[in-house]
């Protein structure tokens, strides 16, 4: 009989597809398939909260079907090639961009962030993807897939007021590190207090002030428990929606280079109300005598960084001359 053939790879390719709609369901996220112009996409899942609630936190999703993905076999991990158009449009998603393959003989999925993998400067040069066998898709919590799109183990807060507490109260406990995420807050804003921004100067600074205030008799010690004191800093901002933090950038840093990220983040439009009932609290104090009118002084009030010239004057004639060199013209 003369009828179309669909032949094995669609099939496959539907139940690769089937095995993450199953993952949403049965893990109560939001699936949506991709209907029209897949060019390297097949869909997306939007992150929902314990609570129920939809976040917005979303990933792009691109399943591969089928035992040829499963033969280049690395031990602890499988080594997805990708051709080079889907490289560079993975890495340039604006999303986090899951890479699953689907073994339609086990019914097992595997998965890993591949627009992670493609921008970690410690996998620059593979010509592979690396997809973990320990990162078994059926047996992974959402708040794992979702965390590069910023998903943490924090609750949120729904009062404001609370948040400023939380702030408030949330501190190192060490003697040596005396430190609270409302000094970080505070003396982060920038940009009119439209932004914030994040970098060891501004917690060894706030660090270093505290230990003078309070007349301690020891340096400032940093250790592993202090680092991941304060990178959970950059989770509160997440948690609570406080900021727009680029957090899979943020985790290059501190995965792959351990070291703590630098950036500048918009406030959201909640981060600057907490600014906002900061000042209100503020104005409460002055008005009672709590504190005194130091004039166009204030709590919540922005701060100025910038590039150190010291760090890169000694540069600027060999730029100079490459510049030259190299055709370009004379500034």
């Amino acid at each position: 009989m003369d009828l179309p053939k669909i032949g094995t790879t669609y099939p496959q390719e539907r139940v690769g597809i089937a095995a993450v709609q199953a993952y949403a369901a049965t893990s109560g996220q939001i699936w949506r398939e991709t209907d029209t112009g897949d060019v390297g996409i097949d869909g997306q899942l939007e992150y929902v909260n314990d609570g129920s609630f939809a976040t917005g936190r979303t990933i792009a999703v691109q399943v591969k079907s089928g035992p040829s993905f499963f033969k280049h076999d690395a031990n602890d991990a499988f080594k997805f090639y990708p051709e080079e158009k889907h490289r560079r449009y993975w890495e340039g998603f604006p999303l986090p961009v899951v890479l699953v393959i689907h073994d339609p003989r086990s019914g097992k999925s595997y998965w890993t962030d591949a627009r992670q993998e493609l921008r970690s400067p410690s996998k620059a040069g593979h010509a592979y993807i690396s997809i973990p066998k320990a990162n078994l898709l059926q047996e992974t919590p959402p708040q794992v897939l979702f965390e590069n799109a910023g998903v943490t183990d924090q609750p949120f807060i729904d009062d404001l007021t609370e948040v400023m507490l939380a702030l408030l109260t949330i501190k190192s406990g060490e003697q040596s590190f005396p430190l609270s995420y409302f000094d970080l807050y505070v003396q982060g804003l920038t940009s009119i207090c439209r932004s914030i921004y994040y970098g060891m100067d501004v917690v060894m600074n706030a660090v270093e002030f505290n230990l003078v205030a309070a007349k301690a008799e020891y340096d400032m010690g940093m250790g592993g428990k202090e680092q991941d004191f304060v990178f959970g800093f950059v989770k509160f901002l997440l948690a609570q929606n406080l900021a727009q933090v680029d957090y899979a950038d943020c985790m290059i840093d501190w995965i792959d280079r351990q070291m703590q990220p630098t950036f500048v983040a918009p406030l959201t439009s909640r981060g600057r109300e907490l600014v906002a009932l900061i000042n209100r609290e503020e104005k409460r104090l002055l008005e009672s005598g709590a504190l005194a009118d130091e004039g166009g002084m204030h709590v919540a009030q922005e701060g100025f960084f910038e590039m150190l010239h010291a760090s890169y004057y000694r540069r600027q004639p060999r730029i100079r001359q490459f510049q030259e060199i190299m055709g370009g013209k004379e500034t």
